[in-house]
Order: C-alpha cells, then structure tokens, then sequence
C-alpha cells in the first residue's frame, strides 16, 4: 500500500471566508465576506481591536483581510468560481491519501459519451476518473462503493 504526502496545507477560498458548505448561493458568500471583512479590517475594528490588539498580530490581521479579498473575488463571480471549484475537485482528487493500487490508464475502459475511464473494483462498484480531471492532474479516484481508491498512470501529451 502506497501513500502520498501533502507537502504544504493551504486553506480553500471557501475556509477562509469560513463557509463550510461550498454550494453556498452568492448571496451567503458576499454575506460572510462582508462579516469577516468588518471584523478583521483595522479601519473597521475601532475598540474591539483596542481589546484584542495583544492577541492579533498587525501583520496577521492585514494578510488575513488579503486572503479574505482575494478568495471574494474569486467566488463572487459565476465563471471564476466554476473554474476554482474544478480546479479544487481535481486538486482533491490528487491531493494526499492512501491509495491502494495503482492503474495505468490504457487499462481502463473509455467512455465516449460521458468522456471518462472506469474500471470495476473488486467490491462491485467502479473508479472512474473523467478527461477533465486528468486535465487538471488529477490522478487519484474512489470507488464508487467503497472507500478503495486507486492511483491512475498516465502521461500529458500536450499538443504544439
């Protein structure tokens, strides 16, 4: 059994605006910016700063509010978030974990219609993995009814 390491733990856009359920509408999102934004901003904080201002490290405080400008200005817009959250997906399906077999991709069954590989696990269910997480670099999929996962070979052919 293989395992992989995840070198560097960055937070999500969506833990950093504090949202633990990423199919939040847009609406909950700028609501959650807006009250993350008041409480760490220092032109907003006023007396509860004065309070705390020994716990909070001034430098801390200003990246946390960049984190929190950047990460809103990706999710607020429809496209840009669509593009982070595949991105996200396909990062998730690489990322660290136990996997415990590995597959190259020519022996798995190819989809056409659905553009996806699958290959039957030995519990019945599937692990499928589709072009465009590949495209994205992912190569770790589930099974669809076990917690099994595999670790799909392949090479990117980039076209000149």
């Amino acid at each position: 059994m293989n395992q992989l390491t995840r070198q560097e733990i960055t937070p999500t856009y969506y833990e950093i605006l504090e949202i633990s359920d990423e199919n939040v509408s847009i609406e909950q999102i700028k609501r959650q910016y807006q009250k993350l934004l008041l409480f760490y901003h220092p032109d907003k904080l006023g007396s509860i700063m004065k309070k705390i201002e020994e716990n909070i490290n001034n430098n801390e405080n200003d990246r946390k509010v960049e984190l929190i400008i950047k990460a809103w200005q990706v999710l607020k817009d429809p496209e840009s978030r669509k593009v982070y959250d595949d991105e996200l997906k396909a990062t998730r399906l690489k990322q660290d974990g136990i996997y415990n077999t590995e597959v190259d991709l020519d022996d798995m069954e190819y989809n056409e219609e659905t553009k996806s590989y699958s290959i039957p696990c030995r519990c019945s269910g599937y692990h499928i993995i589709t072009e465009h997480d590949l495209e994205q670099g992912a190569n770790i999929t589930g099974c669809t009814n076990c917690s099994l996962k595999i670790h799909v070979l392949y090479e990117m052919i980039i076209d000149e």
